[in-house]
């Protein structure tokens, strides 16, 4: 992504001065859609700094061109603090950690306490130094107000004994303060201004949901989005936002066999030992009518990632290179443009270590059509995207933090949002933690 001509907030750009020119340590938070992402991509290319962008999952480190932490330091789920304490590094492996300027984890909040110490540990033992993360200076990007880290029921009764919460804020190394020692210290800038959304009535509804302070009035008029028998436009490409993979499943299929026409079938090829790296499916079955979502950036910039589409018509084209036939989707927009879609090939790169700096080099390549079917995804899913017209659907109720305020907030009008069901006040969950430490 180019940020050549993207003109910056004047909290952003606070934060590309304190990274060019400072050694802080750094959390850049914001509502959802102030530009988070964006200011990574920028951050990412100032010059004579070796910055690693990490982030928790295999997804959000394909959207940011990073490692999953787990990756980057070798750590085994669920084992993280005590192999980063008694795990061997490997000696010719230990100078290449010296050679880091920066790390920057993206999605924080999804980030565990205990995986942050771990860091934390290994980072100080591969660099032989005391000080915090063995001196790297550490940006961290996320809302704390979105979805959460995930705790299984296994590891509860740890976390009650060791942590006041899962958030990456209840890190031993930010309580491990004294008289002579202040902990580990994290400057915040907050992103305040909005670019998905426009009207200033919808933002301050947005915000009251985020932090939990909604009143009635407010409740009042994002309920008038509800409909008894929703009956979306049928020019409009309605996503149903849902709570569980298994609701999300179920309409896609249910609405794919709905279409009495013949399907295409595309099965991924990949190449290399990318793992668990995959960008999609590794097979899609799409029919004439079918719904679909981009799940990638067209370098023609026809649509970006999250651009929703209905398939008009199976293409073939005749690949010269290749000696076959490459078949392909056209798909109808949003805007009406129609335009033709062929398997894309994601390259998958992790850091090495070269020439004394880390660099990014391809590992393997994925190939797949780079959509998937639309009608609905989960709530959780939907997050870092932006959505023009989407029913929600929180079924029984929203059941974590956060969850709620994603699912509003991927829509970037009040108009464009059909409600299943009334949304109720045990509806909006924020983690009382989270005011306490970001209010």
């Amino acid at each position: 992504m180019s940020t050549k001509n993207i003109d910056f907030s004047k909290e952003a750009c606070e934060a590309i001065n304190l990274i060019k020119n400072t050694r802080e340590n750094i959390f850049i938070t914001g509502k959802a859609g102030t530009g988070k992402s964006t200011l990574l991509s920028h951050i990412r290319t100032i010059n004579n700094q070796n910055i690693i962008v990490l982030a928790p999952t295999g997804i959000a480190a394909i959207n940011v061109n990073g490692d999953t932490i787990h990756s980057f330091f070798k750590l085994k789920p669920g084992y993280e603090l005590d192999e980063a304490k008694n795990m061997r590094i490997v000696p010719q492996n230990l100078h290449k950690f010296q050679h880091i300027d920066t790390i920057i984890i993206d999605e924080i909040s999804m980030v565990r306490a205990d995986l942050l110490d771990a860091i934390d540990t290994f980072l100080q033992r591969a660099r032989k130094e005391e000080k915090y993360f063995g001196g790297i200076r550490m940006i961290f990007i996320g809302d704390l107000y979105q979805l959460p880290p995930v705790v299984e029921q296994d590891d509860l009764k740890y976390y009650c004994q060791h942590y006041q919460s899962p958030y990456f804020f209840s890190a031993k190394l930010f309580q491990d303060k004294d008289l002579f020692t202040p902990g580990f210290q994290l400057k915040t800038i907050e992103l305040n201004k909005v670019y998905r959304q426009s009207d200033q009535t919808f933002i301050d509804l947005l915000n009251k949901i985020r932090k939990g302070s909604i009143d009635e009035k407010s409740l009042t008029a994002i309920n008038k989005r509800y409909q008894s028998a929703i009956k979306p436009s049928n020019e409009k490409n309605y996503i149903n936002l849902v709570s569980t993979n298994q609701s999300a499943l179920r309409i896609n299929h249910a609405k794919l066999a709905s279409i009495k026409k013949d399907e295409m079938i595309f099965d991924a090829v990949s190449h290399g030992n990318i793992g668990s790296l995959r960008p999609n499916d590794s097979t899609i079955i799409v029919k004439e009518g079918a719904q679909i979502m981009f799940i990638n950036n067209d370098s023609s910039k026809r649509w970006v990632n999250g651009t929703i589409g209905t398939v008009i018509e199976f293409i073939t084209t005749y690949d010269e290179e290749a000696r076959s036939n490459i078949h392909g989707l056209k798909v109808k927009l949003e805007n009406n443009k129609a335009v033709k879609v062929f398997p894309h090939t994601w390259e998958i790169s992790k850091y090495i270590f070269k020439n004394g700096r880390f660099v990014r080099e391809a590992i393997g390549h994925f190939t797949q059509m780079p959509l998937k079917l639309a009608w609905a995804v989960t709530i959780h899913k939907s997050q870092g995207k932006t959505f023009d017209n989407v029913i929600i659907d929180l079924g029984t109720g929203s059941f974590a933090h956060g969850q709620t305020y994603v699912a509003l907030s991927r829509c970037t009008s009040l108009e464009g949002i059909l409600l299943k069901r009334p949304i109720l006040p045990s509806d909006i969950i924020v983690d009382n933690i989270i005011k306490s430490y970001n209010p």
